[in-house]
């Protein structure tokens, strides 16, 4: 759920950023060489529409991979400290 808000949040931000900023922005630009499209107004909003595809799916693909890093981490750490308070009160155990 997080993710998809995150994707759709930074697809509007570099949609609106690839409209309002006059320089031809990659791999937007490239759209329409790749497909030999006419210069059109349309060939603008399919550049804006591309960047903010492919710089929103960059941002959520390092979203998801840092917080099941994290996701993780975290478990092996829960894991780690149930191992020791096991071994502490076998020791305690032992020594009465």
């Amino acid at each position: 759920m997080r993710g998809g808000s995150l994707f759709l949040v930074f697809f509007i931000l570099f949609t609106a950023a690839s409209l309002a900023v006059p320089a031809p922005l990659f791999p937007g630009n490239m759209v329409a060489v790749w497909f030999k499209l006419p210069s059109t107004n349309y060939q603008m909003i399919i550049s804006a529409m591309t960047n903010g595809v492919m710089y929103g799916l960059i941002v959520w693909l390092v979203f998801v991979l840092a917080t099941r890093n994290l996701d993780e981490s975290g478990v092996a750490d829960e894991k780690n400290a149930k191992n020791r308070r096991k071994n502490y009160s076998k020791r305690r155990d032992l020594q009465r």
